[in-house]
Order: C-alpha cells, then sequence, then structure tokens
C-alpha cells in the first residue's frame, strides 16, 4: 500500500533542516521580521511541507515560515510530512510549489490597506494588523497615507501628488517630510527634484539641508525612451490622474518593476 501524506500539528523545528532541493535560494530573510511578527500575532496560517530521512525531516515548502518561527523561540511547527522518493522529485515538488503560487494581487492588497487605514487612521496600526512594516503600508496606501501638510501643498499646486506619495513613502516622520518637500519646490529642475527624493530615501534621518548638499554631488545617467503611441497615451493619463510630471511617474513605474524583478532593494 502506497505511503499517504500525514499531518504533525507540532513537528520538532530540531528535526528539521532545509533540504537541497529547496528551490528557494535568494531573498529568503528578506521581510522575515515582518513575517514572524504576524506568525505571532494570528499564528501559521500554512503547514511546511517535508520529507522524512531516518529520523530527520528535510524542508522542501516553507522555509521562510520555519526561518520564522525558529526567530521566535519556537519549539513546533505544524508541517505535513509527504513521501518522496528521492531528491529529484523533492525538487519537483518545491518548483511547483513556488512557480504555481499566485501572491495575492496588489490592487486587492491595497484595496484591504486602505479600508483598515480607514477604520484605524494609522500606518502604524495598519501594519501591526496586517503584520507587514509601515512603509509596504505606504506603499500600498499611496495618496490617502500622505500627512496633510503636503496635500496641502499638492491643492496649491506647489507639488505633484506623485510626489507627495514618493516624500511620505520615503520620510515617515511628517516635519522632515515637510522639509524635504520645501527643498523640492525649490527645485526648477524635476530631475533634481527627483533626486532630492531618491537621496533622502538612501540617508534616512538626515536633515533637508545635508540631503541638498549631498544631491549637488550626485550625477545623473540619463537615457532616451521612445514610446508606442499605447504608452505615451497611458503616461499622460497617469499624469492627469495623479498630477505628476512624466519623468516622476516614469521614474516610480521603473523603480517598481526593478524592485519588483529583485534587481533593486
Amino acid at each position: 500500500m502506497a505511503e499517504k501524506t500525514r499531518y504533525d500539528e507540532k513537528l520538532p523545528l530540531d528535526k528539521i533542516e532545509v533540504s537541497p532541493s529547496n528551490v528557494r535560494k535568494r531573498y529568503v530573510e528578506e521581510g522575515l521580521d515582518e513575517l514572524a511578527q504576524s506568525i505571532e500575532e494570528m499564528g501559521l496560517l500554512q503547514p511546511v511541507v517535508v520529507y522524512q530521512e531516518g529520523d530527520k525531516f528535510k524542508l522542501i515548502i516553507g522555509q521562510r515560515r520555519y526561518l520564522a518561527c525558529k526567530k521566535l523561540g519556537l519549539n513546533t511547527i505544524p508541517a505535513l510530512i509527504r513521501p518522496v522518493k528521492d531528491e529529484t522529485q523533492a525538487t519537483i515538488i518545491s518548483f511547483g510549489e513556488n512557480i504555481h503560487r499566485l501572491e495575492l494581487d496588489y490592487k486587492d492588497k491595497m484595496r484591504v490597506a486602505v479600508e483598515l487605514f480607514g477604520k484605524l487612521g494609522s500606518v502604524k496600526k495598519v501594519a501591526q494588523t496586517l503584520g507587514v512594516s509601515e512603509q509596504t503600508v505606504r506603499n500600498y496606501i499611496g495618496y490617502a497615507a500622505v500627512p496633510a501638510a503636503l496635500k496641502e501643498m499638492v491643492r496649491t499646486k506647489k507639488i505633484g501628488a506623485t510626489t507627495a506619495t514618493a516624500i511620505a513613502r520615503i520620510i515617515p516622520d511628517e516635519r522632515d517630510a515637510v522639509e524635504i518637500a520645501k527643498k523640492v519646490i525649490e527645485e526648477p529642475s524635476s530631475d533634481r527634484r527627483n533626486l532630492i527624493i531618491e537621496v533622502a530615501k538612501e540617508n534616512p534621518g538626515k536633515k533637508a539641508s545635508e540631503i541638498v548638499r549631498l544631491t549637488k554631488k550626485k550625477k545623473f545617467s540619463e537615457i532616451t525612451l521612445n514610446l508606442t503611441p499605447r504608452l505615451a497615451n497611458a503616461l499622460e493619463a497617469a499624469c492627469r490622474s495623479y498630477g505628476g510630471e512624466p519623468k516622476e511617474i516614469a521614474n516610480e513605474a521603473l523603480e517598481e518593476w526593478l524592485v519588483k524583478r529583485g534587481f533593486l532593494r
């Protein structure tokens, strides 16, 4: 009779080793503190998957959940114990689970974050509830999380909504955000304005005057993009909707693409 998958609600963590067949190798520890916080508050919602080898268990699915539980100092973890013939089959199982896993759509994440922000009233409370960082929540919420002082600058057309959102995302302290926004307003060049925001992101905690000084030392790498009519029309629509300039929105779109695909951290 073929061996079946079995469930162990409390598999000892010290009996588990990460299998070489586990296909997740990059960015394993990225966001691990957030995941650990989520597990601590809500429990582990999905068991890891292992196979038995002697008196040990080789982990093939759920490496980050396993590491987060170890980080919390837990002794056991819920696990599915699968029958596996060899390492090749284990690799196939691990690959199949990772390639077919669908993350929650970004728009759905935004919807949930905005809804909770409306009910809870602060980015910090939303972050704690969802088990993610405050920065992640700001990314989801976007303009809704922009402080009132920056929104007033947008209303009076001193800065665009895209710029205000970018500043709010990278500078959680409202007073510091306003000071950076003032320096951005003083810059006539959209390139230099974007650079101030970039330098502020790279140097958290530094005063606005120091950010400007560091910005002056930076040089640009320029590229020229020839957009198809479809992309040009979409970019124009985005500028109208968000009150930003084409370069601002193009820079933001490029950064999001690079981050999503692991080229920028």
